[in-house]
């Protein structure tokens, strides 16, 4: 959920993890108490922790005496990352994960250490039937194994401020880019800083805006894993370097923290996040429902639609292999209850975190949502295509240094044309 889900209210510390695979009570064997630790950056801080952690009560409960799920957090969503990926590497996977889906890198998909769903899944057609097929085919490999279960695919939309816009005398939200600029500079002469960016951690609010800019550019092919095409790439940097100059000064060098606090606090009048930023609108911003949520513009020129969406990674559960059949069956019935219709329309409305899994959500149930969340089932249903923020594909060296090429580029160190020269060198 990205160093996005570095919440400012988040400063958890990331939790010893247990490694093993599920480990069973002292009776032993399959008569013994089955403890699955379940490895995620849902904070018991941000409402889908909350949820997650109600729902894992609800299921010990059902348990009582045989299964028990316990949850180990970290906010530091990129810390996490790798460390899951270590302990991949070693022969060590945690018993549940959630982790970033990227083909450029399929290293733990394919590191055979990975419990296999295809069985349990295909016994279940009513339960496999209710993932996108898409999503299962991006995990399945070595003749057939399917090695994670779909979790969400977040969409990345635009948070803003209506007190803020009415201040600078904006009334409506942008339809393109020139406009968003002609905008900024109104909040600007107000006074106000227009959008929360950042260059730290993995950069997360700067690659939403350059996929975003990229894409209108260049259309929805203007990238895709190791594919950068560099003319849209190379004007969409050069309109990034622009959004840092209506930026607050800390967005060089910020983080998650930092930039979402600057959001959050009103010394910004946008910002470009996930759902799970509602949780922290909600508890923070005085008038909350004063926060409307929109698409990005476009040029205006048809390579885009408008309605197009950046959306996070699709993100997956992955697990160890178990170490026996009792094992395997409880971390199935727990996959089961965790993307159960229920579980799943509580995640989404309660949690603020819409799952990819189908599910029927009654209008009595939307009516619980938050105004934000509102606002993005009606605009992640009716988006005209779906894009994953370009720094989710690219390979893993070019994320590394996606933070120095941010930096060198907002302080103009290199151009947007070595900036896209550079990354895309190491996205080979």
């Amino acid at each position: 959920m990205m160093t996005k889900k570095i919440l400012a209210a988040s400063v958890i510390a990331a939790a010893a993890f247990l490694p093993a695979a599920c480990s069973s009570g002292s009776s032993g064997g399959s008569s013994g108490l089955i403890t699955i630790n379940v490895v995620s950056n849902f904070t018991p801080d941000i409402a889908r922790g909350q949820v997650l952690d109600q729902l894992m009560s609800q299921f010990n409960a059902e348990h009582k005496g045989k299964i028990k799920v316990v949850s180990q957090t970290s906010a530091d969503w990129p810390s996490l990352q790798q460390k899951i990926r270590t302990e991949i590497s070693v022969g060590t996977p945690p018993d549940v994960f959630l982790y970033n889906y990227n083909p450029s890198d399929l290293s733990r998909e394919k590191s055979g250490k990975l419990m296999n769903w295809a069985p349990y899944l295909n016994a279940d057609p009513s339960w496999k039937a209710r993932f996108p097929a898409q999503d299962l085919k991006d995990v399945t490999v070595d003749g057939g194994q399917i090695v994670a279960i779909p979790s969400d695919q977040a969409p990345v939309l635009i948070y803003y401020r209506k007190d803020l816009f009415a201040k600078a005398g904006i009334s409506s939200f942008p339809v393109t880019w020139t406009q968003f600029l002609a905008d900024a500079q109104k909040l600007k002469s107000h006074g106000i800083s227009a959008i929360a960016l950042q260059t730290a951690d993995d950069g997360w609010y700067a690659m939403n805006a350059l996929s975003y800019l990229t894409i209108s550019a260049g259309g929805p092919s203007a990238y895709h894993a190791t594919t950068l095409n560099t003319a849209p790439l190379v004007q969409g940097a050069t309109m990034l370097k622009k959004l840092f100059s209506y930026a607050p000064k800390d967005a060089e060098g910020a983080n998650y923290a930092v930039a979402s606090a600057d959001f959050l606090d009103g010394r910004t009048a946008m910002v470009m996040d996930g759902p799970w930023l509602i949780s922290s609108i909600q508890s923070q911003v005085r008038n909350p429902c004063d926060v409307g949520v929109a698409t990005a513009p476009t040029n205006g020129n048809g390579i885009e639609q408008p309605g197009t969406i950046v959306t996070d990674s699709l993100n997956f559960w992955g697990a160890a292999k178990p170490s026996s059949p009792a094992d395997a069956r409880a971390v199935v019935a727990w996959m089961k209850f965790l993307t159960s219709d229920t579980s799943a329309t509580e995640m989404g409305i309660q949690g603020q975190y819409p799952l990819v899994v189908q599910s029927t959500s009654s209008p009595a149930q939307l009516a619980k949502a938050s105004c934000q969340m509102k606002q993005v089932f009606q605009i992640y249903v009716h988006a005209s295509t779906r894009i994953v923020n370009m720094e989710r594909y690219i390979t893993t060296a070019a994320q590394a240094q996606v933070p120095s090429l941010l930096q060198g580029l907002i302080l103009g160190q290199i151009s947007p044309q070595q900036f896209t020269s550079q990354l895309q060198n190491l996205n080979k």
